[in-house]
């Protein structure tokens, strides 16, 4: 004979140590209760087996606002990005305030018009954007009308207004060139010689902010090592690899190479066609399966990363906070993930 009782709502009570009406109203939904309650109440529920805890998730469920957003993610540098956007759904999936869908489109034509296309055709079918882009009048006019329309609009990895007076999800990217400078720097085995740098646009303002804090870098620690005019890549890693080649052809000196933008698999390609030279140090800004074979083979050094989880969840987190329709405020809604550095020692892909 089985003497275990089956769960009661006295026993769910008990062990979220709560009153038993509070769970009957989350049960029932008979009275408005604060998500952490409900939420404590689901927990225990399924913790105790209480036969009635998909229900109760379910109330909750219901309960929740109901958001769609618009996420404008870059065409290029494909792996980096299903994987960013892979997390978000996770992060959307998972957000414990809101019912969440996300819209996913990729930017492959670069031009102006074709991005504010894209933008407006997101803004009408959603109730917040997150962008990836780089800053151009038309862009950024696109972006103010919507935001003066109620949408909501996120810059993402990277500033598109000038002024930073947007709210922003990504890397601290001044600090991203601080420290590639750093690990250019103390990893290369030469206080002399030239470094090579590419990057998607000059009118990304991240991967521009990220160069000049590189250049700030050597300047003040290592100045014997001279950057070299940055080179547009488009974040492809086909003129990545062309643009890699071309430099270790022209430059006998070249101790420093890296990426800071999109395109790091070209720098890795590149590499692989040619003996490596004993004092070049590689950093590339992606990590991928590829990239963390690289750092394994020695072709690259380390993996500055934009870690995607932690970037989802806070991207989501304030595009749901931005509903509430709060005028910007540069301490809450300017979030900058901590960025983490991967080496041959932590890589793991």
């Amino acid at each position: 004979m089985n003497n275990k009782k089956r769960p009661t709502i006295a026993t769910v009570a008990a062990f979220a140590g709560l009153s038993v009406a509070t769970v009957d109203r989350v049960l029932n939904a008979r009275a408005p209760v604060s998500e952490d309650t409900a939420q404590r109440v689901f927990a225990a529920a399924e913790a105790v087996g209480y036969f009635a805890a998909r229900l109760i998730g379910q109330r909750i469920r219901e309960r929740r606002p109901s958001y769609r957003f618009g996420i404008l993610l870059l065409g290029t540098a494909p792996d980096f990005y299903n994987n960013l956007a892979n997390a978000i759904r996770e992060a959307a999936r998972d957000h414990p305030a809101a019912n969440l869908t996300c819209q996913f489109e990729y930017i492959h034509d670069r031009s102006p018009a074709a991005i504010v296309e894209q933008i407006e055709q997101l803004a009408v079918q959603c109730d917040a954007l997150a962008v990836v882009s780089y800053t151009h009048p038309l862009i950024n006019a696109c972006l103010a009308q919507i935001r003066a329309a109620g949408v909501p609009v996120v810059a993402l990895l990277s500033d598109i207004d000038e002024h930073f007076q947007e709210p922003y999800v990504g890397l601290d990217n001044h600090e991203f060139g601080r420290t590639l400078g750093w690990l250019l720097a103390h990893t290369c085995g030469a206080r002399e010689g030239s470094v090579g740098v590419l990057l998607g646009g000059h009118r990304f303002i991240g991967h521009q902010t990220r160069v000049d804090g590189l250049r700030s870098y050597l300047h003040e620690h290592a100045p014997g090592l001279r950057l070299l005019d940055a080179l547009i890549n488009m974040d492809n890693s086909d003129i990545s690899e062309e643009a890699t080649l071309d430099l270790l052809a022209r430059h006998d000196d070249l101790r420093g190479l890296c990426v800071v933008g999109g395109g790091g698999d070209g720098i890795i390609s590149a590499l692989r066609q040619l003996p490596l030279p004993a004092r070049l140090c590689c950093v590339v800004p992606e990590s991928t399966a590829r990239s963390h074979q690289a750092l394994r083979d020695g072709l690259v050094r380390a993996v500055i990363d934009t870690p995607a989880t932690a970037t989802a969840q806070a991207l989501m987190n304030l595009l749901v906070t931005l509903q509430a329709g709060e005028p910007f405020d540069a301490q809450r809604h300017r979030i900058q993930v901590a960025l983490q550095i991967i080496t041959a020692e932590n890589a793991r892909l």
